[in-house]
């Protein structure tokens, strides 16, 4: 039926409908298959560009924080040697009381201790601080054996929280009896106001 009316058409008509119904063929599959490829190409060859811009900027900020871990953790080594030098109050008061038995412990023997310096404090507070430190003085005058006094000077030197020994000066005993007196000035820095 179909076919008898198409035969019946002179075949210019028939070669143009052929024609038209090829190139909507064409166009249809065009749009069925290709188009979507197509625009999915134009799409990933736009997203490359912004992908390759997070990428560097992911990278850039990766390298920020990576410096700004790598300082923190720099500041917080600071952080905990400071601390490791510092008194509590109350550690401090206990390093007073016990720092006679450590000088005894060593075999030296205290010949004078002034501990009225621990009361002297100089006081470091900065405005946008919130704990200050206090600086506390002890004067002590052992006499020992050398090697006494060298044990005294090493347990000072290793004490946590840490003693600072600002002056340490030897005098040989009168009469030279192989004993030798040390008189030491000691600091040691107590936190206060710590929250």
């Amino acid at each position: 039926m179909i076919a008898d009316r198409i035969r019946m058409h002179p075949r210019a008509t028939r070669n143009a409908s052929s024609a038209a119904l090829i190139i909507i063929g064409v166009l249809a599959m065009y749009g069925w298959v290709l188009s979507p490829h197509v625009s999915y190409l134009h799409a990933m060859q736009r997203l490359g560009s912004v992908v390759d811009r997070v990428t560097e900027e992911k990278d850039r900020i990766g390298g920020g924080l990576d410096a700004k871990v790598r300082q923190w953790r720099t500041l917080q080594q600071h952080a905990t040697e400071i601390d490791e030098g510092l008194f509590t109050a109350d550690g401090s008061k206990a390093f007073v009381r016990g720092l006679l038995p450590l000088v005894e412990e060593t075999g030296c023997a205290v010949i004078m201790a002034d501990f009225a310096g621990s009361d002297k404090t100089e006081q470091r507070d900065e405005p946008n601080t919130p704990v200050a430190i206090a600086a506390s003085y002890l004067n002590l005058e052992a006499s020992g054996q050398p090697d006494q006094i060298v044990a005294l000077l090493e347990r000072l030197e290793s004490h946590r929280p840490k003693v600072w020994i600002d002056s340490c000066r030897f005098e040989f005993s009168k009469g030279y009896s192989g004993r030798m007196d040390c008189v030491l000035v000691l600091t040691t820095y107590v936190v206060s106001n710590r929250k």
